[in-house]
């Protein structure tokens, strides 16, 4: 019997088991590094304001929320209980309020989720005080009030979009419809399809 050639093939199994595994155990290790650092959270803000202005001072928006997780990895953003302030071309107020929002990266979308109103309020300019709950906007009357499940916030083009269904509540009657897009430096609003409406003309 060849002894020799027994044992170089009994060496060659073994380090080609060897190498099999020190390579499997590598892409382990970099999977395993790479989802700790997709987590990895680098700072946390509990009942936070934030505000966005342009180069000239202007009001870009005025984010609140009840707590803010940033991922160091990715640059982006958790957001629970958000309300987003805005202004529109006329100069008043959009209130924008949501379970929570996601922004992928600074200065990029955000996507509110989960119950989204948005109200248009008469006051111009001025930032809707800490303690303005939803529940006053809601119960409150106001010419125009939005609901929808989900919605697009566009900070750097100001502007609003859904794909979802929309109910548009003004002083003159009801709208719903699927899908919507506005731009607040334009006197824009559509909505995009399967329009229904309920007016309630005065006398």
């Amino acid at each position: 019997m060849n002894y020799k050639g027994l044992l170089l093939l009994i060496a060659s199994i073994t380090t080609a088991l060897a190498v099999t595994w020190l390579n499997s155990f590598w892409l382990s290790y970099q999977e395993f590094i790479s989802a700790t650092n997709e987590r990895q959270i680098d700072y946390y803000l509990s009942d936070f304001s934030l505000l966005n202005t342009s180069a000239d001072g202007d009001l870009k928006y005025y984010l609140q929320g009840r707590h803010l997780v940033h991922k160091n990895s990715t640059g982006g953003s958790e957001i629970f209980q958000p309300s987003i302030q805005a202004t529109d071309s006329d100069g008043q107020n959009l209130l924008i309020y949501a379970e929570k929002a996601q922004q992928k990266k600074t200065q990029g979308t955000i996507e509110l989720a989960g119950s989204v109103l948005i109200k248009k309020t008469a006051h111009q300019n001025k930032l809707a005080p800490n303690n303005v709950t939803r529940n006053q906007l809601e119960n409150n009357p106001s010419d125009f009030i939005l609901t929808t499940k989900n919605l697009s916030f566009d900070p750097v083009k100001r502007e609003i979009f859904t794909d979802a269904m929309i109910t548009l509540t003004t002083k003159d009657g009801l709208l719903t419809g699927t899908g919507l897009h506005s731009q607040l430096d334009q006197q824009e609003l559509r909505i995009l399809s399967n329009v229904h409406a309920k007016f309630d003309p005065n006398p």
